[in-house]
């Protein structure tokens, strides 16, 4: 819950005025042991909403980069559209901005190394982390290449163990690049850092199953978009995830 000052003859506010960010619902007190929504970690609460969700204080003034290494290094999630839509839900990641670079990789690797698929430690996150900060502030206008379509190539390469000799694990991130920054192109402009994450961890689903038969991966749909009325520059249903009913 967010800290408010109060101005001068400003009459205090209610709790009930203060909303989960992860659903939106009111918070309510409580002295209960609670689960961290974000870092798993259980300790007396203060405040939870009525669906039981908690943000401890680290969790809740971490930085963007702290706060990725801590949530995707404790998740059990196989579904990495879960772990973008959480992370993304906290006030500390923008509506748009450079941390939507590194949040595909890391969620993309904390999905498969909790398959079991690819040899991930935790200093997988760190490495897509400094790899992901590479890629300049709005490069999709300036490169022709969006940050989300390159977390995709920074993932499989990190997973892969890929490198500038190699083969067969060299091509596949520039094809998972290439493959993503088209699905993204699709959508048209301006951009939205939002959508441009839910279909780069489609497409690197999709390229999962394909190349290496993991056809249990499954994503939950973040249709209609949670986030489209913090963006003054939505596309509406222009874009495929504005509502449900909007084929991807």
């Amino acid at each position: 819950m967010e800290a408010k000052t109060l101005k001068k003859n400003q009459s205090p506010e209610k709790l009930e005025d203060f909303h989960c960010v992860v659903c939106g619902k009111p918070l309510q007190s409580t002295s209960e042991a609670t689960e961290c929504s974000f870092c798993g970690k259980t300790e007396k609460a203060d405040y939870v909403c009525e669906e039981g969700h908690y943000i401890c204080e680290s969790c809740r003034l971490a930085s963007p980069e702290t706060l990725v290494r801590k949530v995707c290094g404790a998740t059990k999630e196989t579904d990495p559209m879960k772990v973008v839509l959480l992370l993304m839900k906290h006030p500390a990641l923008q509506m748009h901005g450079p941390e939507h670079h590194y949040i595909v990789s890391c969620a993309l690797l904390a999905a498969w190394r909790n398959l079991g698929r690819f040899e991930i430690n935790d200093s997988a996150f760190d490495e897509a982390i400094r790899r992901g900060r590479k890629v300049l502030l709005a490069s999709c206008g300036l490169w022709g290449v969006c940050g989300a379509a390159a977390g995709v190539g920074i993932a499989l390469s990190i997973a892969t163990k890929a490198n500038m000799q190699s083969d067969k694990e060299r091509t596949l991130s520039m094809e998972a690049v290439s493959e993503s920054l088209h699905m993204i192109a699709k959508i048209g402009g301006p951009r939205c850092c939002k959508a441009s994450t839910f279909s780069a961890i489609q497409k690197a689903t999709e390229i999962l199953e394909r190349e290496f038969n993991i056809r249990h991966l499954s994503l939950i749909d973040p249709r209609p978009c949670y986030f489209r009325s913090h963006n003054k520059e939505c596309l509406g249903n222009k874009c495929p995830y504005f509502e449900a009913n909007n084929l991807g």
